[in-house]
């Protein structure tokens, strides 16, 4: 067999994504908050660029509006007409790193370690106030009082450790073998500091069960007696219901029995929680839903949408003198940049708030009536109506909220799968069906409660064709305990 090279030419067809695409894409998926701090990393790389937010957006004239408006075009029409290919910035060398910035990269800071961004007083004035008013963490009110309980600078390492693996409940749940095993001490030594810790406030922090948690806060009140630390060391019979079982190793009689209980309820099973535990700040809501004189108002989160200004006045001056030739490559490639980077973001606008208008369209009834006349939609619906790609729909809806009269919902919350109808061929959207179904038990009778094949009988009734199995499912999606472990629940309730 005899191997010898050849020149082919074969003709084929790819699809390759330009940067600028890339960007678009990219802002689709951004929150306002994202996009705030994304645009931020541009301004600090494109001298054109200027972010303005809603107050200042306000303030600019009428004609200066008028003037950016006619500058700026629409993307999709450049895709189109092919205007885009005049302001590919692809020469710039810089261009990919600039445009393939993550969102969440720390702040740059020049050699002397001082950020690049700029800081105005106010903006020192409303950090020192968000400091004064920070709710204080867990970690931060267990650190205050670990001084006065530990001494030795090796317990002191060993607490730190036991700190990092504190939940937000209070608990720690991590195994002491392997915390041992990263301190390099020996585990009693741990054990003896876990103990000091369990001493701190809140009462129950570093427990590592329930039943210790609960201990430690009946030991602070000085309640803690031989017969509450047996029923605690068995709260799974407490929680089967079986009280005849409780009394036989407890020794006491049902009267004591239902002043154990109603004691135990009194107590705190996660006392973290009335402390902050991260310092993660919520995302406003990016598309506000509310009630007009003829009808539903859809409009974007102006509070937090930053709107992005091209320096036409510096353009101007620039242009008017001469440069050479790289510096004037450099200039030709960052102002269309910059004009890309304003079109993709009022596209990104424009997109969200066009498919956000399609969902509440949909959704109408369940904004006059509640979440059980959620109407079943998927992805497909949206996209023909908006015509535009299930892709597109669902990277504008994933990660964004939308915040309506009924509340605060991610906007992938309005998709869900349709149950058909036992007598009809209407359809009913899941999320309304669980809801259905909630509202079934929580209006029960407490000593009969309805069991999955009486909830799917029920609904079957009502027009929903569910099977046993599906309620089942929707229930514990749900975390609402059986029908057997309800009648336990409602059974201990009526002793204590």
């Amino acid at each position: 067999m005899q191997l010898a090279q050849q020149i082919k030419m074969r003709q084929s067809q790819s699809l390759v994504m330009t940067p600028q695409l890339q960007q678009a894409i990219k802002l689709l998926q951004m929150t306002n908050i994202e996009l705030c701090q994304y645009l931020e990393n541009q301004q600090s790389e494109n001298p054109f660029l200027e972010i303005e937010t809603s107050i200042d957006s306000k303030s600019r004239s009428g004609e200066e509006n008028n003037k950016n408006e006619n500058i700026t075009s629409n993307i999709s029409d450049d895709f189109k007409n092919g205007n885009s290919i005049s302001d590919d910035p692809s020469n710039n060398q810089d261009y990919e790193n600039r445009y393939e910035t993550e969102v969440n990269e720390r702040p740059k800071l020049d050699t002397l370690g001082t950020s690049l961004n700029k800081v105005t007083p106010e903006d020192f004035d409303d950090y020192i106030d968000n400091l004064a008013n920070k709710p204080e963490t867990l970690k931060e009110h267990i650190q205050k009082q670990i001084s006065l309980e530990l001494k030795t600078p090796k317990d002191l390492v060993i607490a730190s450790f036991l700190i990092d693996y504190l939940e937000p409940t209070g608990w720690i749940s991590s195994d002491l073998d392997q915390i041992s095993k990263e301190t390099e001490c020996n585990i009693n030594e741990i054990e003896e500091v876990l103990f000091k810790l369990q001493k701190l406030e809140p009462a129950g922090v570093f427990a590592r069960n329930l039943s210790e948690c609960l201990k430690i806060q009946l030991n602070e009140k000085s309640l803690l007696s031989d017969g509450l630390d047996i029923l605690l060391d068995n709260l799974d019979l407490l929680a089967k219901g079986e009280i005849k079982h409780l009394m036989k190793i407890t020794n006491f009689d049902q009267d004591e029995i239902s002043k154990s209980i109603t004691l135990i309820r009194s107590l705190n099973p996660k006392p973290g929680e009335s402390y902050s535990f991260d310092e993660t700040i919520q995302n406003s809501p990016d598309v506000i839903v509310s009630k007009g004189r003829k009808g539903w108002v859809v409009e974007l989160n102006k509070s937090t949408l930053p709107a992005v200004v091209i320096d036409e006045n510096y353009i101007s001056e620039l242009s008017s003198k001469k440069h050479d030739v790289n510096s004037s490559t450099y200039i030709s490639d960052t102002i269309a940049s910059a004009r890309w980077l304003k079109r993709s973001v009022e596209q990104r606008n424009s997109t969200t708030l066009t498919i956000a208008s399609a969902i509440i369209a949909q959704q109408e009834e369940f904004l006059e009536k509640g979440l059980s006349h959620l109407k079943p939609m998927v992805l497909r619906d949206i996209a023909s109506n908006v015509g535009m790609h299930e892709s597109t729909v669902s990277r504008v809806t994933t990660g964004l909220t939308i915040e309506t009269p009924r509340g605060c919902f991610a906007m992938k919350y309005f998709f869900s799968v349709s149950l058909n109808s036992a007598d009809n061929n209407e359809t009913h959207a899941a999320t309304a069906v669980r809801e259905t179904i909630k509202k079934l038990i929580s209006e029960e009778p407490s000593k009969k409660p309805l069991s999955d094949e009486a909830i799917a009988t029920i609904m079957k009734k009502d027009g929903i064709d569910l099977a046993r199995r599906t309620v089942a499912k929707y229930r514990e999606i749900m975390k609402i305990p059986s029908s057997a472990q309800r009648k336990r629940q409602s059974r201990l309730a009526e002793i204590s």
